[in-house]
């Protein structure tokens, strides 16, 4: 007498976003994730220290910072480290981060370069939140950090390499958030290799597109 089988299919958990509209950072990993077509379950934060400062969630990340990733019990937080991973693991090509060492190490150091300019852009929108005074030196921190980038553009389409990565995208994201405060005079878009590849970067696909569209509409509602 034969012997019936069951096949129990598996399924993979969702990927779960702890997820904040108004976030530059959460912005970049949503425009990544659509990009490669990964689906995120989102779980929308509005209060990140009370949020995330559960310890349930401080679990996942201690740093109790948005955003935050759990792949199948794999908890990563910072956003650069998020949209690398997801690229590594479910990107059906490596262009957005490459695997060859001499072509990603030029991603990386564009990586680095954007978190420490964002970390001074960081400073000039926080009056906007705060009530304090804009400092000058701030602000210059920042022009001269936009002059460094209109020289690292010069001549180029992208940030490295001759296709769009991440880099692109994550150092786009943190020129837009710049727009939470009008009021620092700073203009990205007066340096002219700057201004085209802003129109490349945020041209380059519809999804871009409709992200950087969402996250300017969240911006407005702030200001």
């Amino acid at each position: 007498m034969g012997r019936s089988v069951c096949i129990q299919k598996t399924t993979m958990a969702p990927l779960i976003l702890y997820d904040l509209d108004a976030s530059p950072p959460c912005c970049l990993v949503r425009i990544v994730a659509d990009e490669i077509g990964v689906d995120l379950e989102k779980v929308p934060v509005v209060d990140i220290e009370k949020e995330m400062g559960t310890p349930e969630r401080l679990q996942i990340n201690p740093q109790r910072t948005v955003p935050a990733l759990v792949d199948n019990g794999l908890n990563i937080a910072e956003s650069r480290a998020i949209v690398t991973y997801l690229v590594s693991k479910y990107a059906r090509d490596d262009s957005l981060y490459p695997r060859d060492l001499q072509k990603r190490v030029l991603v990386d150091q564009r990586l680095y370069f954007d978190q420490d300019f964002y970390n001074g852009i960081l400073k000039v929108i926080d009056p906007s939140f705060s009530g304090k005074p804009l400092s000058q030196s701030d602000v210059d921190k920042v022009n001269n950090g936009l002059e460094i980038l209109n020289r690292i553009l010069e001549g180029k389409q992208w940030l490295a390499g001759e296709k769009i990565t991440v880099a692109d995208y994550a150092t786009v994201v943190s020129l837009a958030t710049l727009e939470y405060n009008p009021k620092s005079g700073i203009n990205p878009a007066k340096h002219a290799n700057i201004a085209e590849w802003i129109s490349r970067v945020e041209g380059s696909s519809a999804k871009v597109t409709e992200n950087m569209k969402i996250f300017r509409e969240t911006i407005k509602k702030y200001i």
